[in-house]
């Protein structure tokens, strides 16, 4: 059972090489070597090690953080319960899901134990692992490369004159064997040249296998008639990955919601849920899901109606010198809707010695006279208003006193209940609602209900006065109503 288990990008071989061997120094059992032995797969050998393992050191660099490889390894170490020690090489982010741990910083590790980096990194794994047994002297996981070296012939004795000539021949016929290798060249070298002992550990040294196919793409969703490029990684039984990219066999679960091709592309043809899988010699990927959804729909933006004309009325066409009145601007728009303008419009007089008028519409007069009131909205203009200023109100002539009649005698206004009285009040309030909409007619009606039951109200008398003027008042400005 290793203590440690080092996980790590193929491009990043050298690093974890020279970490495990720090550690393995210091006393700990390492597995990072991803060499299978004869016999067993490399699923096999990888999930013994995950299992047996007493935590996992995940290196995190460039390479590694795009590794499916690696972080499929870091996921089934968390699933077994296993500690995780993430420990940056580079300066790049984990990838999601492992952001939470605080990793250790080796970027700028020198090798030695004496480093600070290093020195923490060997605290924290005190603290989880406890102190290191004593070293031993032997790794069995440790593959030792050893020359081979040729058996040494007896020494030679004899007399001085036979070591001058033992060394002459051999010098000859060193140069005749470097002369012949140089012309026929270092491809005429075959294994029947080397000495036995490299020609068996040439032998002995398999071919890399592929033992596993990750299947990849940049987006797990496309929409119907869109095209996806999938990637297939392999890896070999030496460590190495290489992307894929002939003698493939691609495999939809559902033909009918995407298909892909012999190059890699998948293109939805419907709404739903798909499985992928590829296939190289014998070994198949895992499944990669892709979901088609449906396009959003394209909304088009509704065009706000236009400005197309402006009307100005007010109450009253007639005024006299000194007196202020509101004049207003009505909006007429494409979609044949209206309403008052009260910004965006400018205001003209055609003698401001007869009237002046505000920003804001509010007239003013001055003098006696005619004047006329336009209005402007961006390049719309309105029909011109004429006002008449008089000097006085006209006074009316007095008439010849008639004999006054006699007048009746007042009546009585019978006692009304507490229930009349709120009736009354409820009409009344109501028809008074009625005239601030513009609802003259039911205003008006409300207060027949109210009369009805107490003609000599004073309250009813004068609402209905205040609500005929009203009335009266939009009459003037063009409006048709009924009061």
């Amino acid at each position: 059972m290793a203590d440690i288990f080092i996980s790590y990008a193929n491009e990043d071989k050298e690093t974890a090489a020279r970490l495990a061997g720090f550690l393995e120094s210091i006393g700990w059992s390492v597995w990072w070597d991803r060499r299978i032995p004869a016999g067993r797969t490399w699923r096999s050998v990888l999930q013994e090690a995950l299992k047996d393992m007493r935590c996992m050191i995940a290196l995190w660099s460039r390479d590694s953080v795009e590794s499916p490889w690696v972080a499929e390894e870091a996921e089934e170490a968390r699933k077994l319960g296993k500690t995780l020690v993430p420990i940056l090489i580079q300066r790049v982010e984990p990838p999601i899901g492992f952001r939470t741990i605080q990793a250790a910083d080796l970027v700028n590790w020198d090798g030695s134990r004496d480093d600070p980096a290093a020195k923490m990194l060997i605290a924290d794994l005190e603290s989880l692992l406890g102190k290191p047994a004593a070293q031993t002297a032997e790794r069995n996981r440790i593959v030792e490369t050893r020359d081979v070296e040729s058996p040494r012939p007896p020494p030679f004795r004899g007399s001085k004159s036979g070591w001058l000539i033992a060394a002459i021949a051999g010098i000859a016929i060193v140069s005749l064997l470097a002369g012949w290798q140089k012309w026929m060249g270092p491809k005429q070298v075959n294994r029947a040249q080397l000495p036995p002992a490299q020609v068996d550990n040439l032998q002995k040294v398999p071919a890399p296998r592929l033992i596993g196919l990750a299947l990849s793409g940049e987006r797990s969703e496309i929409k119907p008639s869109e095209m996806l490029k999938l990637r297939l990684l392999a890896n070999y039984s030496d460590g190495k990955q290489d992307d894929v990219k002939d003698k493939i066999e691609w495999t939809s679960s559902n033909s009918n919601v995407a298909t892909v091709n012999e190059r890699g592309e998948v293109k939805g043809l419907r709404v739903g849920s798909v499985n992928i899988t590829a296939k190289s010699g014998d070994v198949v990927s895992s499944a990669w899901t892709l979901s088609v959804k449906a396009a959003e729909p394209v909304v088009e933006p509704v065009a706000a109606p236009k400005l197309v004309a402006v009307d100005i009325s007010t109450s009253r066409n007639e005024l006299i010198a000194n007196e202020k009145i509101l004049v207003r601007a009505k909006g007429r728009y494409s979609d044949n809707s209206e309403k008052f303008l009260s910004t965006s419009v400018d205001w003209e007089t055609s003698d401001r010695t007869i009237a002046s008028i505000s920003e804001k519409g509010q007239l003013e007069t001055l003098r006696p006279g005619r004047v006329q009131i336009l209005a402007r909205s961006g390049h719309l203009r309105s029909k011109p208003l004429t006002i008449v200023v008089r000097e006085t109100e006209m006074k009316e002539q007095p008439q010849a006193k008639s004999p006054r009649p006699l007048e009746p005698r007042p009546v009585t206004p019978p006692l009304l209940s507490e229930q009349s009285r709120a009736q009354i009040s409820a009409f009344t309030t109501r028809a008074k609602i009625f005239r601030e909409q513009g609802n003259y007619a039911a205003a008006l009606a409300e207060l027949d209900k109210a009369k009805a039951i107490d003609a000599t109200n004073e309250d009813v008398r004068t609402e209905i006065e205040q609500t005929k003027r009203a009335c009266n008042a939009e009459k003037v400005l063009g409006n048709k109503l009924t009061c």
